[in-house]
């Protein structure tokens, strides 16, 4: 099977998977709005955001080095698995540890503390399943993968809905989530020792090897997430009411189920970067990049627009009182939009190994970001965390962009991006035009115009996209 026909069969498994954990993790939204009310998620989504900053520092990078160390040619696969293996229980260990230890020192920790240490004990088991992913995108078989994250969505739902009716309150909730961690490192750990014989092993060279790969990347992902998750981090801290909190929350479980996509492309087409660059082939490098951004723009644009403007009757249909949740997504739903052509460059960026320049790049937007939060959230609360989110991913885009075209000596073709913006207006204006009886038949009547109009444009048709990332096959073309 040719690399663009098994990129294409696992594209479709993961994407499917990915949606099935989806729909499996909006259920469980809709059911924890009902159980807790929007001041209860706001609670859980506070105490989830705190660890998920510790999660950041223990990655360090780990996840994106497994993937490119072991895709690169010659590469020993199990002696460096084993030595990220340990690295990962060392690392996640310590830090996971200091988040409970830690949250004392944090004004309104108090309420929420149980959630913290249950919550901690999650990502312990969530930081090494999700190292081990590379191993299934570097053979181009993520099937397993998939379904082990469907399969947390899954046992987590069905733990919710136990708590609910039980009335086992918040932490019974984070429990739930706890097993399904468990769950899917299980199945995780299972499906790699039958493809490597997997063991945890101490070997200084390579340690030192990971460790010069990774720690741009570390310092690159702190500070890229230290601003994603800055937003509800500080609304808590400057006092912003739980319920706040919780209509940001569910605003931005909207954008995570967006991002998804560009996250579980990239993730497939890493390997294939980072061998087309490692084994200096070019022209297949840039067939690759030319096709992902072809892809993530015809994805991006109506997404986000879509979001953006059909934002209040989607979040009011899940729960009446979500009104400033769907006033938010007009801001979050570009914000999201971005976030597809950042996913882009900035797995690019690691493929050609200029993690320590972009280094500076997440630095400095991260203090903007920062700088923002402290002077804004105070006043303008949500509003002020949902604009500085968009700005924040649009200076990271253009970086990473930068770099990235700087390095390969290549400028995008962007006649798919002019296809897509048409094509995202006639969808917008359609919808703003034609009336709806109900928020669903919006969004399938304008995915279909935006389909439509883009084919019509020239845009690539139904039995292309299989295509899109075969390096040997030129970018497509009208």
């Amino acid at each position: 099977m040719s690399v663009g026909k098994a990129l294409a069969k696992n594209s479709v498994f993961q994407i499917g998977g990915k949606v099935m954990g989806t729909v499996f993790g909006l259920v469980t939204f809709y059911f924890m709005l009902e159980f807790f009310d929007t001041d209860g998620f706001g609670l859980f989504t506070t105490a989830i955001t705190y660890v998920s900053i510790f999660a950041i520092v223990v990655d360090f990078g780990l996840t994106l080095t497994t993937t490119q160390m072991i895709s690169e040619k010659g590469a020993d696969e199990p002696k460096i698995l084993g030595n990220l293996l340990t690295l990962r229980l060392i690392s996640a260990f310590v830090f996971m540890s200091l988040a409970p230890l830690c949250a004392p020192f944090v004004p309104r920790s108090e309420g929420i503390m149980d959630l913290i240490i249950i919550a901690s004990i999650s990502y312990f088991f969530g930081s090494i399943a999700q190292m081990f992913v590379g191993v299934f995108q570097k053979r181009l078989v993520i099937l397993t993968a998939v379904l082990a994250e469907a399969a947390n969505r899954f046992l987590a739902l069905l733990g919710i809905l136990m708590v609910g009716v039980l009335g086992w309150g918040l932490e019974g909730a984070m429990i739930a989530f706890l097993i399904g961690g468990v769950a899917q490192l299980t199945i995780i750990l299972l499906a790699t020792a039958r493809k490597v014989h997997l063991r945890p092993q101490i070997d200084l060279s390579v340690w030192r090897d990971i460790v010069t790969r990774s720690w741009p990347i570390g310092v690159s992902i702190f500070f890229n997430l230290l601003y994603l998750k800055g937003d509800i981090f500080f609304m808590w801290i400057f006092d912003r009411s739980a319920e706040e909190i919780g209509q940001y929350g569910s605003a931005y479980k909207v954008i995570d189920v967006m991002t998804v996509i560009p996250v579980t492309f990239m993730g497939l087409l890493l390997p294939l970067l980072t061998l087309a660059w490692s084994q200096k082939k070019p022209q297949e490098f840039k067939a690759y990049l030319q096709n992902g951004f072809d892809l993530m723009v015809i994805l991006a644009l109506p997404l986000a627009t879509g979001v953006a403007i059909t934002g209040v009757p989607i979040m009011t249909a899940v729960q009446p009182d979500l009104v400033l949740a769907g006033q938010v997504l007009a801001v979050l739903g570009p914000a999201a939009g971005v976030v597809y052509l950042g996913a882009l460059y900035g797995h690019t960026i690691v493929a050609i190994g200029k993690q320590k320049i972009m280094t500076w790049g997440y630095v400095a937007v991260a203090i903007v970001a920062i700088t923002g939060y402290i002077l804004y959230i105070p006043e303008y609360g949500a509003w002020a965390a949902a604009w500085i989110t968009l700005v924040s991913e649009a200076l990271i885009t253009i970086l990473t962009f930068a770099v990235v075209t700087r390095t390969i000596g290549n400028v995008t073709n962007v006649s798919m991006l002019a296809r897509a913006v048409v094509a995202s207006l006639v969808m917008t204006g359609a919808i703003l035009i034609i009336p709806s009886p109900h928020v669903l038949l919006t969004v399938f009547a304008g995915a279909a115009i935006y389909i439509v109009t883009l084919t019509a444009l020239g845009g690539p048709k139904l039995t292309h996209v299989i295509d899109l990332f075969r390096a040997e096959k030129p970018p497509i073309t009208p």
